[in-house]
């Protein structure tokens, strides 16, 4: 945790010092220009009538020649008076003609009129010409034309940026740059360490709670969950991760409940395969140790009892395999129309001998009219014949089994299966369509798998089956079948 917080302390702290770097280095250079254009656009204004004066009080043209004596005597005053400026005759077409400066100083023989013209012409602007001591730099600069008769026969080209001024500049802009980043620095670093410390204050505190959480989570405690209280990314990290957490815990819960069943599912199946197995394999012995001694009659009744006893096993292991396909949704359901009144009567036939050898009360009230139904046929008998079973099973002699078929809507009719058996109580009815559920109907023969294979069965079909039962009073099994139109 210390690490984590650490690590993102030094990372957002050089984040927010590199940030802020950046921005005064910006900050300084722009502040820099704009100053030294402010200072030079200051400058020429100042400076715009200088070359003008120099020209109005000068007569450096006499009889087309120059007058050198006067020329350089008034550069040398000027200069003098104003050591930022350089002053320069040129000729109309731009050739240097005459300058105060020593020998090779100066690297131009010609000078580009056309900014002196726009100085000129537009008394407004902020122009820059070119350096005859350094080509290539633009620098500011006053400029004047000489007139002789009306007649331009000159320029006065005065640079208002001597080299000796751009020298002494140049070293106090260095200077001062230097202090000017070197506070800079100082106020960024301190900043980015406080603005670093106070974020990730913030920041740390919500990513620690996370940590601490999904931390004690990993260790076992389940309940363990982080319940943000801020607003913003990490407490919608934070949401996302309790909803992981609680979809873990359901996970494991259900692993749980089906390792539990699974548990049950082999402890009663197991149960249930040894009762009969043991009659098969103790009746089987008799027959082959006692074959000589017993009558025809005995040998048919143990012969009865361990067929009875295989197909109870061949039905339990059947069922297996149904509820595993209908789990597994390996089963597809085959739709066609067929008469509901039909199928019932069949399955009251198939029953009909069981229920009277058990002095049960069997009857059904049919539709009034033919209905057609729409379902799978071979999965509704399959539904019909176990509903059916668990009906009879938990009937005692003299009771009743009554299957009703009821039209409450055009689109479907209600099919509902009542006994008066020993019914199921309050705390077992939930569980009745869960896998290996018998409860109470343990107490009579069945797998335990009928009622969950009737539920799968409706479920593919999408259709809900309701249960009401008391007990000794009795059950009814209700649901609906879609009507064919």
């Amino acid at each position: 945790m210390k690490k984590i917080s650490n690590s993102l302390f030094w990372r957002l702290s050089l984040f927010f010092l590199i940030i802020l770097l950046i921005i005064s280095g910006v900050y300084i250079y722009t502040t820099h220009n704009s100053s030294l254009i402010y200072s030079q656009e200051t400058s020429q204004k100042l400076n715009r009538p200088l070359a003008e004066r120099v020209a109005k009080f000068t007569q450096p043209f006499i009889n087309g020649s120059i007058n050198e004596k006067e020329v350089e005597d008034l550069f040398h005053n000027v200069m003098v008076l104003n050591p930022s400026v350089e002053v320069y005759l040129l000729d109309k077409a731009g050739e240097i003609l005459s300058y105060y400066a020593p020998f090779g100083q100066v690297k131009l023989d010609r000078i580009d009129l056309s900014p002196i013209h726009r100085f000129i012409n537009d008394k407004e602007a902020f122009i820059k010409g070119e350096d005859p001591r350094n080509p290539g730099i633009q620098k500011i600069f006053s400029a004047a034309s000489i007139e002789n008769n009306e007649q331009i026969v000159g320029y006065i080209y005065i640079i208002l940026a001597s080299e000796e001024y751009t020298s002494v500049t140049d070293m106090l802009a260095h200077n001062y740059q230097i202090k000017l980043a070197t506070k800079a620095v100082i106020i960024t670093f301190l900043t980015a360490i406080i603005i670093g410390l106070i974020v990730i204050w913030f920041l740390t505190k919500n990513v620690n709670k996370i940590s601490v959480a999904v931390n004690r989570f990993k260790q076992g405690d389940l309940k363990a969950r982080i319940r943000l209280q801020s607003k913003g990314e990490l407490s919608v990290l934070a949401n996302n991760i309790d909803a992981m957490a609680d979809t873990i815990v359901n996970n494991i819960n259900e692993i749980r409940s089906v390792e539990k069943l699974r548990k049950e599912l082999i402890s009663n199946i197991s149960h249930d395969l040894r009762t009969p197995l043991t009659s098969i394999q103790g009746y089987a012995e008799t027959l082959v140790l006692l074959e000589e001694k017993l009558d025809k009659k005995t040998k048919i009744k143990y012969l009865n009892t361990i067929l009875s006893s295989t197909q109870r096993v061949k039905k339990m292991v059947e069922n297996l395999f149904e509820i595993s396909k209908l789990e597994a949704h390996q089963v597809e359901t085959k739709k066609e129309t067929f008469s509901i009144n039909e199928l019932l009567s069949d399955m009251v036939m198939k029953f009909d001998l069981m229920a009277k050898s058990k002095s049960i009360n069997f009857k059904i009230n049919m539709a009034e009219d033919n209905t057609m139904v729409f379902a799978d046929i071979a999965l509704m008998e399959r539904v019909f014949q176990n509903l059916l079973e668990n009906a009879l099973n938990h009937t005692q002699s003299g009771g009743t089994v009554l299957i009703s078929i009821e039209k409450k809507h055009r689109s479907s009719i209600e099919i509902t299966i009542k006994d008066t058996g020993v019914g199921i109580s309050s705390e077992e009815l939930p569980y009745i369509f869960d896998r290996y559920k018998k409860g109470a109907y343990g107490t009579h023969k069945g797998t335990g798998l009928g009622l969950a294979i009737v539920k799968k069965i409706l479920e593919l079909h999408k259709l809900d089956i309701k249960v009401e039962s008391e007990m000794n009073v009795g059950t009814s099994f209700s649901f609906k079948l879609p009507v064919y139109s």
